[in-house]
C-alpha cells in the first residue's frame, strides 16, 4: 500500500458562514494523507485541492472534508484511508482553528 502526504498546502480562498468571509479570501492550511493501492500524484492532489476549493466556495470547513471524502474516492477508487486536516489560519488572532477527518473505506 502507498502512503502519500501533503503537508502544509496553503492558499487564500472563500470559505466561511459570516457575511465578510463569503466577500475577502482567507487563508487556509492544509494537510492529508492518503493510503491507496495505486500511483497518487501529490502534485495533482494539491493543485485539484486548490481549485475545489475556489470553484466550491464552502460555507463550512466540515462540508469541505466531506466534499474531498467523496471526490478522491473517485479519484482514487483503491483509497483505502484518507486523513485531511483543514485550518483557517487568521481568523482568530492567537489560535489556527479548523477541523479534520479520518475516512476509512
Amino acid at each position: 500500500m502507498i502512503s502519500v502526504f501533503v503537508d502544509e498546502l496553503e492558499f487564500d480562498t472563500i470559505i466561511g458562514l459570516l457575511d465578510f468571509e463569503r466577500v475577502k479570501t482567507q487563508k487556509i492550511r492544509i494537510s492529508m494523507e492518503f493510503k491507496a493501492y495505486e500511483f497518487i500524484d501529490y502534485a495533482d492532489i494539491c493543485k485539484f485541492t486548490q481549485e475545489e476549493f475556489n470553484k466550491q466556495k464552502f460555507y463550512k470547513v466540515e462540508d469541505a472534508l466531506e466534499h474531498f471524502s467523496v471526490k478522491f474516492k473517485e479519484l482514487y477508487p483503491t483509497l483505502e484511508q484518507l486523513y485531511m486536516k483543514i485550518s483557517k489560519i487568521n481568523i482568530i488572532p492567537n489560535a489556527k482553528v479548523g477541523a479534520k477527518i479520518i475516512k476509512n473505506y
